[in-house]
């Protein structure tokens, strides 16, 4: 790897195991496509396609499991996969196994793995900790083919870019979520969600200015950039159920830090098929959206209320997730109706989607409020020169040989 000018930048890349397909259990953190214990998976293609990138970087992959009984195995697999690349690739593994070490450089339980916004914090946490000037989010199921990929990241990080993401690109290279403009004319909000999501990457694509970058919220957490200001002062929701890439630029907004979208900055996005406890469920993923958007708009009611002079624009947010954080519309209504309209089996069978959007209602209030109290936190510790060399020295402890 070819020495670069001065910036230290890190790849952090989380990668999501469950209970062998032979003897399947139970699962206490719903990821969508978690690799059962006994299968191969896809972070070796990932990190191998890191091989072929010029520049000096460092690589922190994050395991985490979806049962906490999980954990000593789950270490154990994904440092096998390492080895063949740890003389190739400058490489650190965190983990379950990691969590106690780290939390007690920090002086505190900061750090988790139990949600898809606690494992990003770990990913930013330990580059942090190991000086990183930025860190660069790249998923287990993601290839990256421009072998100049890094020289987009750093000119842009060293010219004073706070943040920014790039497109998503699928084997037919079109970065279109397939058969979302079919939903433009469904009149639930939930159900509109992919057209929404295509309207804003579209605008994103099409907006770039001369320096090739263009002010947009859009946001993958798989082609994600955070530099070291950034990471210092917003972290991610441990929270929000998912889309935690869209909340952490609303987070960044809220501190007055607008995200910039990169076209040229593209990755190849190659998911399993069908694998782990949501990929079959699509009722799980709905309610985790209705719950995701509650808790959202929720949260900017109160850090509105909590912040007044550190209001948000509307028309940033638009045209996705700008929709469903408008204060007149009735997402609990919204709600049950998508459930009964496109899931009509789960009312059937004794669910209950008044529940469902009761609970997001009860908990948004709760845990809005625990998010601004753990974004105090952070920003404590990631300030504090004290804990600075226990983290340092905890963080180094998870290179590979």
């Amino acid at each position: 790897m070819q020495k670069s000018a001065g910036c230290s930048l890190w790849i952090a890349v989380p990668t999501y195991w469950t209970h062998p397909a032979s003897a399947p259990g139970g699962e206490t953190t719903v990821f969508d496509h978690p690799t059962p214990l006994d299968e191969e998976g896809t972070l070796a293609r990932t990190l191998e396609s890191f091989t072929n990138l010029r520049g000096d970087f460092s690589v922190l992959v994050v395991a985490a499991t979806a049962h906490p009984a999980l954990g000593e195995e789950v270490h154990s697999r994904v440092s096998r996969l390492l080895q063949p690349f740890a003389g190739r690739i400058r490489l650190f593994l965190a983990s379950p196994v990691s969590l106690d070490a780290l939390n007690g450089a920090l002086g505190e339980p900061l750090l988790s793995l139990d949600s898809y916004g606690s494992i990003r914090n770990v990913q930013l946490a330990v580059p942090y900790a190991l000086g990183a000037d930025a860190v660069l989010g790249i998923d287990d199921d993601e290839v990256i083919d421009n072998p100049d990929f890094l020289d987009l990241v750093e000119r842009r990080v060293s010219a004073g870019v706070a943040g920014m993401a790039g497109p998503y690109f699928d084997r037919r290279g079109d970065w279109r979520i397939e058969g979302a403009e079919e939903l433009a004319s469904e009149p639930n909000i939930f159900v509109r969600k992919n057209f929404f999501m295509n309207r804003a990457i579209g605008r994103a694509m099409d907006s770039a200015g001369p320096d090739g970058l263009a002010v947009s919220n859009v946001a993958f957490g798989g082609n994600m950039v955070m530099s070291r200001s950034t990471i210092a002062r917003v972290c991610h929701d441990p929270y929000i159920p998912r889309g935690e890439d869209y909340d952490y630029v609303i987070n960044a907004a809220m501190d007055g830090i607008l995200w910039r979208f990169c076209p040229a900055m593209s990755i190849v996005h190659l998911p399993p098929d069908s694998t782990g406890s949501q990929a079959g469920d699509r009722t799980s993923k709905l309610i985790a959206d209705i719950r995701r958007f509650i808790y959202m708009r929720e949260k900017m009611r109160l850090h509105a209320e909590l912040f007044p002079r550190e209001l948000v624009d509307p028309d940033y947010l638009m045209p996705y997730p700008g929709p469903y954080l408008a204060a007149g519309v009735d997402l609990p209504a919204e709600g049950v109706r998508a459930l009964d309209g496109k899931y009509p089996e789960f009312r059937a069978s004794g669910g209950s989607p008044e529940q469902v959007v009761s609970s997001a209602l009860d908990t948004a209030r709760v845990k809005a409020a625990e998010f601004f109290e753990y974004r105090r936190r952070w920003r404590s510790a990631f300030r504090s020169t004290a804990s600075a060399p226990r983290m340092r020295l905890a963080a180094q402890a998870l290179a590979m040989a």
